[in-house]
Protein backbone atom coordinates (compact mmCIF):
# COMPACT_ATOMS: atom_id res chain seq x y z
CA UNK A 1 0.00 0.00 0.00
CA UNK A 2 2.88 2.36 0.80
CA UNK A 3 4.42 1.72 -2.62
CA UNK A 4 1.12 2.46 -4.33
CA UNK A 5 0.67 5.66 -2.34
CA UNK A 6 4.24 6.76 -3.04
CA UNK A 7 3.85 6.07 -6.75
CA UNK A 8 0.55 7.94 -6.82
CA UNK A 9 2.08 10.99 -5.11
CA UNK A 10 5.04 11.05 -7.50
CA UNK A 11 2.82 10.80 -10.58
CA UNK A 12 0.41 13.39 -9.20
CA UNK A 13 3.30 15.78 -8.49
CA UNK A 14 4.70 15.35 -11.99
CA UNK A 15 1.25 15.95 -13.46
CA UNK A 16 0.84 19.20 -11.56
CA UNK A 17 4.36 20.31 -12.54
CA UNK A 18 3.79 19.61 -16.23
CA UNK A 19 0.46 21.47 -16.19
CA UNK A 20 2.13 24.49 -14.62
CA UNK A 21 4.88 24.46 -17.23
CA UNK A 22 2.34 24.15 -20.07
CA UNK A 23 0.92 27.52 -19.02
CA UNK A 24 4.35 29.01 -19.73
CA UNK A 25 5.12 27.21 -23.00
CA UNK A 26 5.44 29.20 -26.21
CA UNK A 27 4.03 27.53 -29.31
CA UNK A 28 1.98 28.53 -32.32
CA UNK A 29 1.13 25.00 -33.51
CA UNK A 30 1.60 22.36 -30.79
CA UNK A 31 0.32 18.89 -30.10
CA UNK A 32 -1.73 16.64 -32.33
CA UNK A 33 -4.22 19.41 -33.04
CA UNK A 34 -1.56 21.92 -34.08
CA UNK A 35 -3.07 24.65 -31.91
CA UNK A 36 -1.43 27.52 -30.09
CA UNK A 37 -0.49 27.26 -26.43
CA UNK A 38 -2.38 29.02 -23.63
CA UNK A 39 0.39 31.60 -23.48
CA UNK A 40 0.00 32.49 -27.16
CA UNK A 41 -3.81 32.49 -26.86
CA UNK A 42 -3.54 34.92 -23.95
CA UNK A 43 -1.52 37.39 -26.02
CA UNK A 44 -3.77 36.89 -29.04
CA UNK A 45 -6.77 37.87 -26.90
CA UNK A 46 -5.00 40.88 -25.40
CA UNK A 47 -4.03 42.10 -28.85
CA UNK A 48 -7.49 41.49 -30.31
CA UNK A 49 -9.11 43.36 -27.40
CA UNK A 50 -6.53 46.17 -27.74
CA UNK A 51 -5.39 45.76 -24.14
CA UNK A 52 -2.02 47.30 -24.91
CA UNK A 53 -1.41 48.39 -21.31
CA UNK A 54 -1.69 44.75 -20.21
CA UNK A 55 0.80 43.70 -22.88
CA UNK A 56 3.24 46.38 -21.70
CA UNK A 57 2.85 45.20 -18.09
CA UNK A 58 3.89 41.68 -19.15
CA UNK A 59 7.37 43.04 -19.91
CA UNK A 60 7.81 42.76 -16.12
CA UNK A 61 6.31 39.28 -15.74
CA UNK A 62 8.21 36.48 -14.04
CA UNK A 63 7.31 34.14 -16.89
CA UNK A 64 9.99 34.24 -19.63
CA UNK A 65 7.56 33.36 -22.43
CA UNK A 66 5.42 36.36 -21.48
CA UNK A 67 8.54 38.53 -21.51
CA UNK A 68 9.46 37.37 -25.03
CA UNK A 69 6.02 37.96 -26.50
CA UNK A 70 5.65 41.29 -24.70
CA UNK A 71 8.96 42.51 -26.16
CA UNK A 72 8.07 41.45 -29.69
CA UNK A 73 4.57 42.94 -29.58
CA UNK A 74 5.55 46.14 -27.77
CA UNK A 75 8.32 46.85 -30.26
CA UNK A 76 5.96 46.31 -33.17
CA UNK A 77 3.16 48.40 -31.63
CA UNK A 78 5.59 51.20 -30.75
CA UNK A 79 7.07 51.08 -34.26
CA UNK A 80 3.58 51.51 -35.70
CA UNK A 81 2.94 54.35 -33.21
CA UNK A 82 0.03 52.49 -31.61
CA UNK A 83 1.68 52.68 -28.18
CA UNK A 84 4.39 54.77 -26.60
CA UNK A 85 6.95 53.05 -24.40
CA UNK A 86 8.12 54.69 -21.20
CA UNK A 87 11.80 54.94 -20.32
CA UNK A 88 11.32 52.13 -17.78
CA UNK A 89 9.69 49.88 -20.41
CA UNK A 90 12.44 50.63 -22.93
CA UNK A 91 15.09 49.80 -20.33
CA UNK A 92 13.28 46.56 -19.50
CA UNK A 93 13.28 45.58 -23.18
CA UNK A 94 17.03 46.21 -23.28
CA UNK A 95 17.46 43.99 -20.19
CA UNK A 96 15.38 41.23 -21.77
CA UNK A 97 17.56 41.28 -24.90
CA UNK A 98 20.39 40.17 -22.57
CA UNK A 99 18.32 37.77 -20.45
CA UNK A 100 19.47 34.20 -19.93
CA UNK A 101 16.03 33.08 -18.68
CA UNK A 102 14.77 30.13 -20.70
CA UNK A 103 11.48 29.95 -22.57
CA UNK A 104 9.91 26.50 -23.01
CA UNK A 105 8.94 26.05 -26.67
CA UNK A 106 6.89 23.42 -28.45
CA UNK A 107 6.16 22.67 -32.07
CA UNK A 108 4.03 19.86 -33.39
CA UNK A 109 3.79 16.69 -31.34
CA UNK A 110 7.40 16.02 -30.53
CA UNK A 111 9.45 19.23 -30.52
CA UNK A 112 10.11 20.62 -27.04
CA UNK A 113 13.06 22.80 -26.13
CA UNK A 114 14.06 25.61 -23.79
CA UNK A 115 15.79 28.62 -25.33
CA UNK A 116 17.14 31.76 -23.68
CA UNK A 117 15.10 34.93 -24.26
CA UNK A 118 18.21 36.68 -25.58
CA UNK A 119 18.70 33.98 -28.25
CA UNK A 120 15.02 34.06 -29.24
CA UNK A 121 15.09 37.82 -29.64
CA UNK A 122 18.39 37.78 -31.54
CA UNK A 123 17.02 35.31 -34.11
CA UNK A 124 14.99 37.14 -36.75
CA UNK A 125 13.16 33.92 -37.63
CA UNK A 126 11.66 33.72 -34.12
CA UNK A 127 10.43 37.30 -34.06
CA UNK A 128 9.09 36.98 -37.60
CA UNK A 129 7.13 33.86 -36.62
CA UNK A 130 5.49 35.80 -33.78
CA UNK A 131 4.68 38.73 -36.08
CA UNK A 132 3.17 36.43 -38.69
CA UNK A 133 1.01 34.73 -36.08
CA UNK A 134 -0.26 37.84 -34.28
CA UNK A 135 -0.55 40.18 -37.25
CA UNK A 136 -1.94 37.71 -39.76
CA UNK A 137 -4.66 38.91 -42.06
CA UNK A 138 -7.96 37.83 -40.57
Amino acid sequence: MKKFLSLFLILFSLSIYSQTKSEETLGYACGYSGSETKLVSKFDSLLFEKKYKSIKQLLFSKIPGENFLAVVLCRRLANEKIITLTKQETERITQLFKSKLKVPICGGCTYHEEIEISKLLANQENTTAAMEFFFRVQ
